[in-house]
């Protein structure tokens, strides 16, 4: 990450009192799912400590709780690295990119069908299927179908980024920006905020515009730290980045691009914590009190400045060899 870029995050930072024994539990789970192959992929993963974004995305999760965020956020660092490389290799890009929706489609029919994983399931799917069935256990039925669209549109966004991939390497930042809304995962991680909080967001609300701007505002800010943190390893590998992007297509300066970039961290967090200021008027517009809202708030809140000082350290980014 270029260490001379300040992101503007006026936001609380806290950290769970769990993550050591819950990175423990989380490796364990990793080397039982099958999902890294030898114990050099194991040692490589453990010192990339990606799972631990799990405890400052979801600061006040402890126990089975955390447990789960560790495991859901490894496997989707997992995921991504996948379905990367599946087109960092030459020769075989056709074959790969089939692999690599082919595995998009096996996930999204589980949560679609419920689809049980047969014994010579991917370990992928299967990792999946048991974080879902932990993420799904004593949720309404609502909650269920919401959550699935969400994680559904996350993988469906995967063909998109693949097909960017392959045919054009750099898109512009408005597609750009539209794509990675898709992959970076967060609204379903917000979902699972729900989950590991023990409560709903009422439909009418969760429906609004209001919270949806909210999550576009949270998702934009991570996208743009996340870009400015990713920059070496993505330069590197060929991959599309905000940054190169307005370099190339609006005829930026590096460091001009890296400033926009972080103008829009700045802008996104301005925009959320203005619609957080009007959760009151929209409780009462929706007809009573409704606490939920603002514990949603504060998951947003804790993923935005969790991300901040999560990638600041993180050695995921620090090398660009190491998996995240």
């Amino acid at each position: 990450m270029p260490q001379d870029v300040e992101f503007t995050v006026p936001l609380e930072s806290r950290v769970s009192p769990d993550l050591p024994r819950a990175r423990r539990h989380h490796l364990a789970w990793v080397r039982e799912s099958g999902l890294l192959h030898g114990e050099e992929a194991l040692r490589r993963y453990e010192s990339s400590r990606v799972a631990d974004s799990a405890a400052y995305g979801f600061p006040d999760a402890v126990g089975d709780d955390l447990d789960l965020c560790f495991d859901l956020l490894g496997w989707l660092s997992l995921l991504d690295d996948r379905l990367d490389d599946r087109l960092d290799t030459r020769g075989t890009r056709g074959t790969r990119m089939d692999d690599a929706v082919a595995l998009c489609q096996d996930l999204v029919d589980h949560l679609r069908y419920g689809t049980r994983p047969a014994a010579r399931t991917a370990p992928a799917v299967a990792a999946f299927a048991h974080c879902w069935q932990r993420m799904s256990r004593g949720m309404s039925e609502e909650w269920r179908r919401r959550t699935v669209h969400d994680w559904t549109d996350y993988l469906a966004g995967w063909p998109t980024r693949i097909a960017d991939r392959a045919y054009a390497p750099l898109p512009d930042p408005a597609a750009h920006l539209r794509a990675r809304r898709r992959t970076i995962g967060l609204r379903p991680l917000l979902a699972l905020a729900e989950r590991a909080g023990h409560f709903e967001v009422p439909l009418p609300a969760w429906c609004s515009s209001h919270l949806e701007g909210m999550r576009i505002a949270a998702c934009d800010a991570v996208i743009a730290m996340n870009e400015v943190h990713s920059l070496e390893r993505d330069e590197a590998a060929g991959r599309p980045n905000l940054v190169l992007s307005l370099v190339r297509h609006h005829g930026l300066a590096r460091p001009e691009a890296l400033r926009q970039v972080g103008d829009t961290v700045r802008r996104s967090v301005e925009t959320f914590l203005q619609l957080r200021a009007g959760l009151p008027q929209l409780e009462k517009d929706l007809g009573g009190e409704t606490p939920e809202l603002a514990r949603y708030a504060d998951a947003h809140a804790a993923w935005i400045r969790g991300y901040h000082d999560w990638g600041r350290t993180a050695p995921c980014y620090a090398d660009a060899g190491r998996p995240h």
